[in-house]
């Protein structure tokens, strides 16, 4: 998490001028001075915003909440404010999670280069948590910048090649978004729904990567080999959690063991990825409002 923040501050100061885009990457400065990893996209609709954060990103409590505020053309204030949660890598206590209010200025909201400003916390009940500052850039030209300073890394003559094969920027910036779900790593998805549809597949290279799968205790796949075509599964949610496991039988020709899952309510879509060594395993909990 330290070198993620690092990293992000390093790109961060080399950013200049781009295009809008929906998608902005930054840091949450708590009171304390500590940062927390900050991603925000959203799509602007009239002068309605409606989309999605992600605080901590790439982090042990990395936690997907909606999004929804406006835009006040008049006054050229920009609202938004975390709705509820999507998912989370923290132990769920929903009335314990503090919800990000901001409010800035920005000269056009159909121009938006930086974000920059002061946010209240609030539980959900309203009742005031940790307050801040958020500073975040358009994705786009992060990764722009990255890419020159990749290139930049390439052609210099103080690292030595082998080096320069392990380092790239972009790569890193593009892991962070993946929300990979590591061994022994449990992620919390919160849905109102009565079922859920849950896909598995390979959205690498077919490397003959097999898993068992239990939902709730028993195993529902038995030494499934992953491959591109999409196994899809529907899961009734006749409790109020329900516990998916996957376990790594092997790494394949190309380690880790890497597989790709979504889950789909009526409402939300959430990706993630495993990232196994034979023998490990990742969770995920479904957890009915």
């Amino acid at each position: 998490m330290v070198k993620n923040l690092i990293l992000l501050t390093f790109v961060l100061g080399f950013i200049g001028h781009s295009q809008q885009s929906a998608e902005y990457m930054g840091t949450i400065k708590l009171n304390d001075t500590s940062f927390i990893s900050y991603k925000v996209a959203f799509e602007l609709k009239k002068d309605s915003i409606s989309g999605y954060s992600i605080t901590d990103l790439g982090g042990a409590h990395e936690t997907k909440s909606n999004l929804k505020g406006n835009y006040n053309s008049n006054t050229k204030e920009l609202n938004f404010e975390e709705a509820d949660i999507i998912y989370t890598k923290s132990p769920i206590t929903q009335n314990d999670f503090c919800f990000v209010h901001f409010t800035g200025r920005v000269k056009d909201i159909h121009d938006i280069e930086e974000i920059d400003g002061k946010f209240q916390g609030l539980y959900t009940d309203g009742k005031k948590c940790l307050d801040g500052e958020i500073r975040m850039v358009s994705i786009e030209k992060i990764m722009k910048k990255a890419e020159k300073v990749d290139r930049k890394i390439q052609r210099t003559g103080r690292i030595d090649d082998e080096t320069k094969k392990n380092i790239s920027v972009k790569k890193t910036l593009d892991t962070l978004s993946m929300n990979i779900i590591a061994s022994n790593e449990n992620l919390n998805i919160l849905t109102s729904d009565q079922k859920v549809e849950l896909t598995i597949y390979d959205a690498g290279k077919e490397d003959d990567d097999r898993i068992d799968l239990f939902i709730n205790g028993e195993k529902v796949l038995n030494n499934y080999t992953v491959t591109k075509k999409h196994k899809i599964i529907h899961i009734d949610l006749n409790q109020e959690q329900t516990s998916i496991e996957v376990v790594a039988l092997n790494v394949g020709t190309s380690a880790p063991n890497t597989v790709k899952i979504h889950f789909k309510d009526t409402r939300n879509y959430v990706t993630t990825l495993t990232n196994l060594k034979e023998g490990e395993r990742a969770g995920v909990t479904i957890v009915r409002r």
